[in-house]
């Protein structure tokens, strides 16, 4: 579960060219928790899905399903 996460979540920052400062800042969290969470060190609770899902405007269910992909490909 950690790996999809990291993965999903690095994937989507990569492809809008956004940095971890960036993202932190917009959703009022630290580079270094998006760090560890893109590491597969943390698991974001589902507060913090929720702001980077509207961050990239994508509904929660949209987020969760790019997850979800990446666990169904594992």
């Amino acid at each position: 579960m950690n790996e999809a996460v990291a993965k999903t979540l690095l994937e989507l920052r990569k492809t809008h060219k956004i940095s971890q400062e960036k993202l932190a800042e917009a959703i009022d969290s630290h580079q270094v928790y998006i760090s560890e969470i893109e590491k597969g060190k943390k698991i974001p609770s589902l507060t913090i899905l929720y702001k980077i899902a509207l961050f990239y405007k994508m509904t929660l269910t949209e987020l969760v399903s790019r997850i979800e992909e990446k666990l169904v490909k594992k």
